[in-house]
């Protein structure tokens, strides 16, 4: 089901894997792939050494039909399933098979609400801390798998996790809102970065970036029942604890646990889904 591109330098150095439209309606990944096989195509850069292996629709499906998902969150089902019966399993287990054959991983996304591109990082080490400098990227959000650990109903497994337990160097990008046309360059521009990072291409110039301002994921608002974001809260939007944030249709309000900030609202979300989390300065 997964159209696979790769470009061979024939010469030695890492597997560099890319992926691009996870969920179906987060199409800058995609974009930005297209972009950069084409240029390698055309001969505008090549690569000097090493692989890059290009997964440029990973839920065919949910892109076709210009939606999240099909039947599960496919970010959230990234494991070995025995017997797949949901759409995004069966994708999860050719998924896995791609991130197996790799040594990095660089995942293209998009959010709803939001101005700033930012990316995930997760696992302390000095060699994921380098990727996402390489980024120059100034906004970093990490404490994912803490926050995740104990909601098995929600989370099974998803790509950057699954690649670090193989032994892979992964990192995921939220490039900008899903509309935004400018989020396919900063997919671009990363992918570009990465392969010259990892000495897989000439040097490529990022644009300049400030030291990161790294925001620690604290608790998830899983949407029970119909309601209301009570303000358009934007990702990165500070909030002091006490402010009402959303209210249920029932009347029941949430308010902030903490002084910090909103990260990734989710206006449209469905019952069940994450419709915001709340962050702190790491």
């Amino acid at each position: 089901m997964l159209d696979i591109l790769t470009f061979d330098s024939g010469k030695p150095g890492p597997t560099f894997l890319v992926l691009g439209s996870v969920h179906g309606n987060e199409k800058c990944g995609t974009h930005a792939i297209g972009r950069a096989a084409m240029e390698l195509r055309a001969g505008i850069f090549k690569l000097t050494a090493g692989k890059l292996v290009c997964v440029p629709i990973c839920n065919p499906e949910a892109y076709r039909l210009n939606v999240r998902y099909v039947d599960a969150n496919l970010n959230r089902v990234v494991k070995k399933h025995d017997k797949p019966v949901k759409y995004e399993e069966k994708i999860a287990n050719e998924l896995i098979k791609v991130i197996d054959s790799c040594d990095v991983m660089l995942d293209l996304h998009s959010y709803t609400s939001g101005v700033r591109p930012f990316l995930f990082i997760e696992f302390d080490t000095p060699e994921e801390k380098a990727f996402a400098a390489a980024m120059h990227i100034p906004y970093w959000v990490t404490g994912w798998g803490d926050l995740y650990a104990d909601k098995k109903d929600l989370w099974q497994g998803d790509t950057c996790t699954y690649a670090f337990q193989q032994g892979k160097l992964p990192l995921l990008i939220e490039c900008g809102t899903h509309e935004d046309p400018a989020a396919a360059h900063v997919g671009y521009r990363s992918l570009r970065a990465a392969l010259s990072h990892f000495k897989l291409t000439d040097v490529y110039e990022a644009p300049y970036a400030p030291a990161p301002q790294i925001s620690k994921l604290q608790s998830v608002v899983i949407k029970k029942m119909e309601g209301r974001l009570l303000k358009p809260w934007q990702h990165l939007d500070p909030v002091a604890k006490g402010t009402p944030v959303l209210e249920y249709d029932d009347g029941e309000v949430v308010t902030s646990p903490v002084d910090g900030v909103i990260i990734m609202p989710g206006p449209k979300v469905k019952i069940g889904e994450e419709w915001l989390y709340f962050g702190v300065a790491a």
